[in-house]
């Protein structure tokens, strides 16, 4: 996505977005519902960061269709100038790359009732958080992201939304970027399959779409695009509009707290494929995991 400079000159700066993460971005955003909590994993840094940025304009922007990336509200927090929009850092007292409880306190917390200077609302970018923020400095968050107010709105950067608290995730709408060599017609078929065995009634379905994954680089793949397709659903509920029509089939049979489930046991499923596992007993659990969740009551 290019910025459009106008008459003010410059050489424009650009949100390095892949093209299915600026639209899982922008979706949400023109949803109408933005929600007081994000937190962005997977992908890149760089992509992590770009996704923060458009949030965050889009969070200020005044235009018809947000965010423009031309008005003046937008330039700014494109240019890092925004007065509405921080980025806290780490402490400079500290070699660790963290930001200290007392600092985040003194220096963000203490700030965070006073109203805006210019936009509606305020916008608090935690970029790595899993490394910028300790558990004391999450736990003292937790308030704030519990009952936030209106004008408030914080977008935590993580590899991945495991590394922080269960208690913020619990609060946060997460959106997972993909890397492009996750991404392929081929994993997107498998996932768009495997959701088609999960929403079956006949376990047969199920077990054979997992059998076919036997590869262990594409079961992961597979796991991960699946992942991809839960969280759009999770957005869906939200009201955040998708046109994937194996999202639809999801959000049809299950509701968020399955889903939430799905999710739950397809990250576990991940991590073990991390370690020395047996795939074919890792599908038959993973199978029996899905099929627990989808048909409990």
């Amino acid at each position: 996505m290019k910025v459009d400079n106008g008459d003010k000159g410059g050489d424009g700066m650009d949100i390095r977005l892949q093209h299915d993460n600026e639209n899982a971005v922008l979706a949400l955003i023109r949803s109408g519902r933005l929600p007081h909590t994000i937190i962005l994993e997977g992908g890149e840094q760089e992509e992590r960061d770009s996704a923060a940025l458009l949030l965050a304009a889009g969070a200020v922007c005044r235009e018809e269709n947000p965010p423009c990336l031309s008005c003046n509200p937008c330039r700014k927090v494109l240019d890092g100038i925004h007065p509405d929009v921080f980025r806290p850092e780490p402490s400079k007292h500290l070699k660790s790359g963290i930001l200290s409880l007392k600092d985040l306190r003194d220096h963000y917390l203490a700030q965070m009732s006073i109203r805006p200077n210019e936009a509606d609302c305020k916008v608090y970018i935690f970029c790595d958080a899993d490394k910028l923020l300790r558990e004391d400095s999450q736990n003292a968050l937790l308030k704030t992201i519990e009952e936030p107010p209106q004008s408030l709105y914080f977008i935590f950067t993580v590899p991945s939304a495991k590394s922080l608290l269960l208690t913020v995730r619990s609060r946060a709408h997460i959106i997972t970027l993909h890397r492009e060599d996750h991404k392929n017609e081929d994993t997107e078929a498998a996932a768009a399959q495997l959701i088609d065995g999960i929403v079956s009634l006949y376990e047969y379905d199920l077990l054979h779409t997992l059998y076919t994954l036997s590869d262990k680089e594409r079961l992961e793949s597979t796991l991960r695009v699946f992942t991809e397709k839960l969280r759009q659903a999770l957005g869906f509920y939200s009201g955040v509009m998708t046109d994937d029509p194996s999202v639809k089939k999801l959000t049809r049979k299950l509701d968020r707290r399955r889903v939430i489930a799905l999710i739950e046991i397809t990250d576990e499923a991940v991590n073990r494929l991390k370690t020395n596992v047996n795939i074919q007993l890792l599908t038959t659990w993973l199978s029996s995991q899905y099929r627990r969740i989808t048909w409990q009551k």
